[in-house]
């Protein structure tokens, strides 16, 4: 198949088109692409990396928390989800109208390996034993009011010609390991990681079909 990129893809800066998210979600998310190589998530981390990383944290304390951070608000760009997709094989054009809810925030989503634990109510999320606290950078969000607010466009499918309409956004990405000690003994260790969503928009995107 033959792509032909058309440049048809809204982006709103200063809105995120998106639910607000919990926990973990952009774990489900696909095609993350970061801005520097070597980069990657926390799930992607081998048992021989982890291992490197405790190694850098090995001295004891005689209470709280010993980190090692990784990546530090590296920029990622990723596919959230694919809403639908239209397929014109006829040999005329067609119009669609497409309608779009919009819903500005900004979010922090939070991730834990190991023995780490992770507060999930619904009013506070983040790391327990206030390891965010003890990180040595700093991870600064905005957080918009909330404000739906709902739009179409039209558009025009041409012949043999498919249109696909994606979620996309940006964020930036942070992570390590970290150990907390109690009485000079390592009681937990894990990884960590801290996901930052900053822009989140609408991509259509138009692909030629190859007739058969």
């Amino acid at each position: 198949m033959k792509k032909i990129v058309i440049g048809l893809m809204l982006v709103f800066i200063s809105s995120l088109f998106i639910q607000e998210s919990q926990g973990n979600e952009y774990l489900t998310y696909k095609d993350f692409v970061f801005e520097h190589g070597g980069a990657k998530l926390l799930e992607n981390y081998s048992n021989y990396e982890y291992e490197k990383y405790y190694d850098k944290i090995d001295k004891k304390r005689f209470w709280g928390w010993r980190t090692y951070t990784r990546m530090e608000n590296e920029e990622v760009s990723y596919v959230k989800d694919t809403l639908f997709v239209i397929v014109n094989e006829g040999t005329t054009p067609i119009t669609q109208n497409l309608e779009f809810k919009s819903n500005e925030y900004v979010k922090k989503q939070y991730n834990v390996t190991g023995s780490l634990g992770m507060k999930v109510s619904a009013t506070d999320e983040g790391f327990k034993l206030g390891l965010e606290e003890q990180l040595k950078f700093s991870i600064t969000t905005t957080v918009y009011q909330e404000k739906d607010e709902e739009f179409e466009i039209k558009v025009y499918i041409d012949p043999m010609t498919k249109l696909t309409v994606e979620v996309r956004g940006d964020g930036k990405v942070s992570n390590g390991v970290a150990k907390y000690f109690r009485f000079f003994k390592n009681v937990k260790k894990g990884g960590w990681e801290i996901f930052v969503v900053t822009t989140e928009y609408y991509s259509l995107r138009k692909e030629q079909i190859d007739e058969v």
